[in-house]
């Protein structure tokens, strides 16, 4: 069953729901897109690119997510710096014909998996949340920042996407994270990536503050 019909953009790029990616809009299909949207609901998809792979030769079932426009500056020449916030997931089904210079697809929504107890899903969190605040600590000590550290999400199951856009990974990492339809598979994917981070920056930023 097709649950959506929307515009495509193919990025090399992952957006996560619920977390915010900046955009820079100058092919012209693109800026007919954004007016597009704009006249309606504002949303359009946006799929992971396959390196060596033509756009409309995506394999169905890739997954993608929803692409929220919240905020638009349209420069004199037509160019435009976007902010999108993600929202649903979705799988690809098919590009169709359409008049339009650019992409349109149907995809089909798609949800998580239950699985762990909620108990175990916060503890799961918690732990990952206390692992990139030493991460952002490290950072900023070796980079000599005072920023506050970044706020997460109160919900267990969106906290390893909000860290895992703010963190630097692979795109076949990220495409992974998005993909994954276990929310406990998905914090045990990022709390790895931390754990092998935090021992070499803590060392740095130790050595550092000496």
């Amino acid at each position: 069953m097709t649950d959506l019909l929307l515009p495509i953009f193919p990025l090399g790029v992952v957006l996560f729901p619920g977390t915010m990616l900046p955009l820079h809009l100058f092919e012209p299909r693109y800026r007919q897109m954004l007016a597009d949207v704009r006249e309606g609901n504002g949303r359009f998809g946006i799929i992971p690119a396959i390196p060596g792979v033509a756009e409309r030769d995506l394999p169905a079932g890739r997954m993608g997510c929803v692409a929220e426009v919240t905020d638009v500056e349209v420069m004199p020449d037509g160019r435009a710096n976007i902010i999108v916030t993600g929202r649903e997931r979705f799988a690809l089904t098919a590009f169709v014909e359409h008049d339009a210079p650019y992409h349109v697809a149907t995809g089909t929504f798609v949800l998580d998996e239950s699985g762990a107890s909620p108990v175990a899903l916060a503890v799961a969190a918690d732990e990952v949340i206390a692992n990139f605040k030493r991460v952002v600590r490290a950072v900023r000590t070796l980079n000599d920042d005072t920023d506050p550290l970044p706020d997460l999400p109160d919900d267990a199951a969106q906290v390893a996407w909000s860290v895992g856009a703010m963190i630097d990974l692979d795109l076949e990492s990220r495409y992974r994270l998005l993909a994954e339809r276990s929310p406990a598979a998905r914090l045990t994917q990022i709390d790895n990536v931390l754990r092998k981070a935090i021992p070499d920056l803590e060392l740095q930023a130790a050595l550092k503050a000496k």
